[in-house]
């Protein structure tokens, strides 16, 4: 995921000259939509969405309107599903422990430890609130009767907390294979046949 700045320095590194204003205004007016906000505010953005500004800025040098690029950058769009797919295989492939349908994210380290910090949280504080909440649970826990079902849920946390790690071990991979070759020209070459 790419946040405006790292959004900048990809481009300049193409020789795409902007500034933040501009960048944020080619992403208004192309209609160029963020993947993910986080709680202050800061958009990410995805490998499509640098593709689309590559082509939109191309575009506008050669004179078009922005009604112009807006078709020509939603001509690209016929081969998103088919980038769709393949992020849902590689999440669903990743985390085998969580229930994840219909879920389209950006792989990168960041996204990948966030949702197995998330799903570790969440499952240890549904638990903990069940607990809490049911007397009926309390009886049976001083009785004994749950000592078995306390085993499976410890042995499926610790199966949790093993996959964590397995899934937090294929993100420092990710991250390494990233920054040896941090643009995926195979990736670009599908848009630009």
């Amino acid at each position: 995921m790419y946040n405006k700045q790292d959004i900048l320095k990809n481009l300049n590194e193409f020789n795409y000259f902007i500034d933040e204003l501009t960048l944020s205004s080619f992403i208004k007016n192309w209609k160029i939509d963020a993947i993910y906000e986080d709680e202050d505010g800061v958009e990410f953005f995805d490998n499509f969405a640098i593709v689309k500004l590559k082509k939109g800025i191309s575009l506008k040098s050669q004179g078009y309107s922005n009604d112009q690029i807006i078709y020509h950058i939603n001509k690209i769009l016929a081969e998103k599903p088919l980038v769709k797919k393949e992020k849902k295989e590689i999440v669903e492939k990743s985390v085998s422990a969580a229930e994840l349908q219909n879920l389209t994210i950006d792989v990168t380290g960041q996204t990948l430890q966030m949702l197995a910090d998330a799903v570790a949280q969440k499952i240890t504080s549904e638990i903990k609130e069940q607990i809490k909440n049911s007397d009926f649970v309390q009886q049976l826990l001083q009785d004994g009767a749950l000592k078995k079902d306390n085993e499976t849920l410890s042995k499926q946390v610790e199966e949790l907390s093993e996959d964590n790690k397995k899934l937090a071990q294929r993100v420092e991979e990710l991250e390494k294979i990233k920054k040896l070759c941090p643009i995926n020209f195979e990736y670009f070459k599908r848009f630009f046949k």
